[in-house]
């Protein structure tokens, strides 16, 4: 057995298939020198090489999510930037829309004197500023150029064009076709007429009443045929001599009552001359004493003591039947064929207006008012008002109070009695309608114009011959441009609207 390796116990050791082993002391198997180190070696470079990897792959997570998360925060602040562009942007487009409204207000309470065009602002309002131009485009149209700037100074500009009605007065009552057919008679009988105590009074007021000097006087009377201007002349005539006819009987030269009760208005009309100032006989406007010079416009006609020059009501009620300014106004005007047209034009844009309005717009009145009070519309606040067509005439009687401010179409036949009627804006009278006095107690005013587009029927329009002073005021016509103008707003439309990004 020689060259066989034998172990303590006697047993053979065959060769190891695996040389780096080797037995030990008491039969233990054991590495060979080195062999230990090496796999440690060996397991330490794997376990460093796998943590690298880890390590490397952790890094480049962290920079994506890092990378990532810059990328969501620009994200995010390019947002937030857009958002505040989009809110200063709107906010500027706010306050230009803004600025509009107001010059759409401003149109409704200076145009009768303003100058175009207008520039209002800049003002501020919120946190941003706005401001407006307004011109003048004719035929009721206007432009408002209104420029809104927000935060960061965006701008934003909008361009509107409205347009009113283009109803431009020239008397205090219009008519659009064959007239009034008026008499001015009262029907009292007895010896000549009374000086009639309603009033068409077409000097301007303001609407609080008082004398205006915003818009020139007018003529009492506007007429788009010369027949109706010959009947309204003809009545007028016709007036003045019986007034002539009354004062030279029941007035004595001193003021005393002859025939009759003399009052002060008919005294000043005799004269204290031992003739009367005035004829009654044919005569010419040429001769002084004429009754065709007697002049209706005159404040002594409406004295309340002798003498009646010095006894003339004062202001606004310092005029007599038929006011105006009788030197560059006269009592009854024809337009000219532009003028007819415009007035035409203006009266159809009206009626259809109110006609395209929503319900919720229009007051109707159906029913007579009878008592109480009755308000329609306010300075503020104008409304449309229309009386039912249809039926019978519609009264207002029996103490009732009618207050309102607007525009007020009658296409029936309005009566007013025993009543005060208060009306501030435009009244237009169509078709068959009509607007008369009833009653001589009748107190109130329209206070703005009348205009009466009336049907070929050859009968009176607007008849207040029975109005007699008692204890109110008696009933008048009252010229406004301003109360006609804040009448029209209710009308008042947009014809084209465009914005204009940062402009």
């Amino acid at each position: 057995m020689e060259g066989r390796r034998v172990d303590p116990r006697g047993c053979v050791i065959h060769p190891s298939p695996y040389p780096s082993l080797r037995w030990g002391e008491g039969g233990r198997r054991e590495a060979d020198a080195g062999e230990g180190t090496s796999n440690k070696s060996t397991l330490h470079e794997t376990g460093s090489s796998q943590s690298g990897v880890i390590l490397v792959a952790t890094l480049l997570i962290i920079a994506l999510l890092m990378i990532a998360s810059l990328n969501g925060l620009s994200l995010m602040r390019s947002d937030l930037l857009v958002s505040q562009n989009s809110l200063a942007g709107m906010q500027a487009l706010w306050l230009a829309r803004a600025g509009a409204e107001v010059g759409k207000n401003w149109l409704e309470t200076n145009l009768p004197s303003a100058a175009f065009p207008v520039s209002l602002g800049p003002a501020n309002l919120g946190d941003g500023t706005y401001a407006v131009t307004i011109e003048s485009l004719g035929s009721g149209r206007y432009r408002l150029t209104a420029v809104g700037t927000g935060s960061a100074e965006t701008r934003r500009v909008m361009e509107e064009v409205v347009r009113l009605p283009d109803f431009a007065p020239a008397g205090a009552m219009s008519s659009t076709r064959d007239g009034l057919h008026p008499d001015f008679n009262d029907e009292s009988g007895g010896i000549g007429r009374r000086i009639p105590d309603f009033t068409v009074d077409a000097r301007n007021h303001a609407p609080d009443g008082r004398l205006s000097a915003t818009c020139p006087a007018l003529s009492p009377f506007a007429t788009v045929q010369a027949a109706a201007q010959s009947d309204l002349l003809n009545a007028a005539n016709t007036l003045k001599q019986e007034v002539v006819t009354r004062a030279n009987s029941f007035c004595l030269l001193n003021g005393s009552d002859n025939a009759g009760s003399c009052t002060p208005g008919l005294f000043w009309v005799r004269g204290t001359g031992v003739t009367p100032r005035f004829q009654t006989t044919p005569c010419a406007a040429s001769d002084p004493t004429c009754f065709l010079n007697l002049d209706f416009t005159d404040a002594a006609l409406r004295a309340t003591a002798n003498p009646p020059a010095a006894n003339a009501p004062p202001a606004p009620d310092n005029r007599g039947p038929f006011a105006s300014t009788p030197a560059t106004t006269p009592l009854a005007l024809v337009l000219s064929a532009a003028e007819a047209s415009r007035l035409q034009v203006a009266v159809q844009d009206i009626l259809r207006r109110i006609d395209g309005l929503p319900d919720e717009r229009v007051t109707r009145i159906s029913t007579n008012l009878g008592f109480g009070h009755h308000q329609y519309g306010s300075l503020e606040h104008p409304a449309v008002v229309r009386a039912e067509p249809g039926g019978g005439p519609l009264d207002i009687d029996g103490g009732a109070t009618v207050d309102g401010v607007g525009v007020l179409l009658i296409p029936r036949v309005v009566r007013l009695g025993n009543a005060t009627f208060n009306w501030k804006g435009v009244i237009v009278v169509t078709g068959a309608g009509d607007l008369q006095a009833t009653a001589a107690a009748l107190c109130g005013q329209v206070l703005g114009a009348v205009i009466v587009d009336d049907d070929t029927t050859l009968d009176r329009k607007l008849d207040f011959d029975l109005v007699q002073r008692g204890s109110c005021a008696p009933f008048s016509i009252n010229y406004s441009c301003e109360a006609v103008t804040r009448a029209l707003s209710t009308l008042m439309r947009t014809v084209s609207w465009v914005e204009k990004y940062g402009s």
